[in-house]
């Protein structure tokens, strides 16, 4: 009976894996809310669901490793959840929806869908073929090359800049400028390090006798420096051997969209601490995860001290990313720990003498503590809101933070800001309380724990959710209201009588925010799958920025945030050939019978 049932199974084998695949792709266009059920989206689902069966079916022995099975449930069972839960959110009204038991079937079903994805994913990483055409054999790192590619990504974000000259000043630059000038006190919120070369530029701009062509410099400033750095990183990867076609998809990506130029001028600090970020990586990979005993050499510890400094001047939760992998160095490096505990201690010492002691003294500026606490401060307000269960002692400290009337009007669950700027917000009550703000917290959490999850869950949404982004904090078109006579000169509007800047408002899109973390995910599961788990520590870049924003981010979304990990898609989706690069010999092979011939 059974040996009939299989026999009949391999003779119809084809057909039900379709039917399978056709299935799958009918349920997840039915389950995703924002989606039709477009036959041609079903269609081309069903043919992915269906060469992923097949694969996997393919090479169901290669499947068996512990490790692999391990790593497939793993990133499963987090797809199930961010799926299952991510249904429940509606970014739009804020609205929390309840559990059904028929969440139940689709548990079981993206369970199996997620095992099926990463399987699927993994084979394709491990396909010879695939690898070999990706791979083409290490190159020599050439500086001209590296130029060439850095003039084409100016050139190209050139017009962008003409576009909004002289700049972009969103609302946090103009912070900047005002603690520059004198108008606003320093303060270590927008830091301080950021806010000297935003001033150095309107200084130049001041004794020219107009501000905005310190607004100008800026712009050419941080264009040229991103169009540097990512020139940098493109010859990186082709001197690790990616194959030219995929370089020239790289820079494709970075000029062919209007998103880059614009991070390429705009007054944030994110472009800056992002491209810091991604050097530290390719700096980890190189002398860490290909070469461990040259990251010990001197002038390798100092650049990494270097970098260490940098990334934790220009934004806050940078010492939080160097501490996590500077705890990561200290592990691996433990049989020679001496050089790599005295160069971590003395860069991170530094940074909070210069933060701290420094900054205090020259500036008298200090971080703010309610910037550190925007997920506890949600989650407590989520609970007044909703009629959640308070003492009176509870009820009379968050009172005093703000009038309890008043949360309704300032709460919003995927934003922190209009409550924590409110003017009722007692700014200077929190920082004289902080221990009894935690044991409130902490005292409400016993009594609100569900409620505390849905607010710690839509607070980060955009950063888990595949496609569960707005466009809140995604880019800035505009000069800020000022006092300064800072304004757009709109030039094309101008001479050419177009009003391409109305136009281009509309043109902006990029993939949302936590498909990037998916991908990395994936690349993390894949290290250690391998055994290569130090190959981790160059992503602990990515991993150590998204883990902060897990922590204390102050939005539910913003691109910006994660703009490493837009400047570094390129290096994600390589980055599982990339493993095996350093011990492949063949590649080495063939670049020394080039060279004899």
């Amino acid at each position: 009976m059974m040996k009939d049932l299989k026999k009949k199974f391999c003779k119809y084998e084809e057909m039900i894996l379709l039917f399978m695949g056709i299935a799958a792709a009918n349920l997840i266009a039915f389950n995703q809310e924002n989606w039709t059920m477009n036959p041609l989206r079903i269609a081309i689902l069903s043919v992915i669901c269906y060469a992923a069966l097949v694969k996997v079916k393919q090479n169901r022995e290669m499947l068996k490793d512990i490790r692999v099975l391990t790593g497939g449930i793993i990133f499963g069972i987090l797809f199930t959840g961010m799926m299952v839960v991510g249904q429940k959110i509606h970014a739009g009204d804020g609205e929390f929806k309840a559990f059904e038991v028929s969440d139940l079937i689709w548990l079981f079903f993206y369970l199996g869908l997620g095992v099926l994805l990463f399987f699927s994913l993994y084979l394709l990483c491990r396909e010879k073929r695939l690898g070999e055409r990706i791979l083409k054999g290490k190159r020599k790192f050439s500086k001209k090359r590296f130029l060439i590619y850095a003039g084409i990504l100016a050139v190209c974000w050139v017009p962008v800049w003409v576009i909004y000259f002289p700049g972009i000043v969103p609302e946090d630059a103009t912070v900047s400028i005002a603690m520059v000038v004198g108008e606003l006190p320093w303060d270590n919120h927008f830091p301080v390090f950021y806010s000297l070369i935003v001033g150095a530029c309107m200084f130049v701009g001041a004794c020219l006798g107009n501000l905005n062509i310190g607004i100008a410099l800026y712009s050419m400033l941080q264009l040229v420096t991103m169009a540097l750095l990512l020139g940098y990183f493109l010859e990186w990867l082709h001197a690790k051997g990616i194959w030219k076609t995929g370089i020239y998809l790289a820079i494709a990506f970075f000029v062919a969209a209007p998103v880059f130029g614009n991070y390429a001028i705009v007054m944030w600090k994110d472009p800056w601490f992002s491209g810091a970020l991604l050097l530290l990586g390719l700096f980890l990979y190189d002398h860490v995860a290909v070469n461990r005993e040259s990251f010990l050499e001197k002038r390798n510890l100092l650049y990494y001290g270097g970098l260490v400094i940098l990334v934790s001047l220009l934004r806050n939760n940078g010492i939080y990313v160097v501490l996590l992998i500077s705890i990561c160095l200290l592990s691996l490096y433990r049989k020679q720990i001496k050089k790599v505990l005295i160069t971590s201690a003395v860069s991170i010492l530094l940074v909070y003498v210069i933060t701290g002691p420094v900054y205090q003294y020259v500036f008298s500026a200090e971080n703010l503590f309610v910037e550190s606490v925007g997920i506890p401060l949600q989650q407590m307000a989520r609970v007044v809101v909703t009629g959640g269960s308070m003492t009176d002692v509870e009820k009379e400290f968050l009172d005093q933070l703000l009038p309890i009337e008043k949360y309704g009007e300032y709460y919003n669950p995927f934003l922190v800001d209009p409550l924590k700027w409110a003017p009722e917000f007692d700014t200077e009550f929190l920082d004289s309380h902080k221990e009894e703000f935690f044991k409130t917290w902490f005292s409400m959490l016993k009594s609100n724990f569900g409620t505390y999850v849905e607010q710690y869950l839509m607070g980060t949404f955009g950063f888990w959710h595949i496609g569960g982004d707005t466009h809140y904090e995604f880019v800035k078109t505009y000069v800020a209201e000022n006092t300064w006579g800072l304004y757009q000169y709109m030039p094309v509007e101008q001479y050419a009588g177009y009003g391409i800047q109305e136009a281009l408002d509309g043109k902006y899109d990029f993939t949302a925010s936590g498909l990037l973390i998916w991908i990395l995910l994936f690349d993390a599961i894949f290290c250690w799958v391998r055994k290569k788990s130090v190959y981790l520590i160059p992503l602990l870049v990515m991993i150590g920025n998204w883990v902060t924003l897990m922590i204390a981010t102050p939005t539910a979304f913003g691109l910006r945030y994660i703009y490493i990990f837009m400047i570094g898609l390129p290096l994600l989706l390589t980055y599982p050939w990339l493993l095996d690069f350093a011990n492949n010999t063949r590649y080495d092979k063939i670049e020394k019978q080039k060279e004899a011939d």
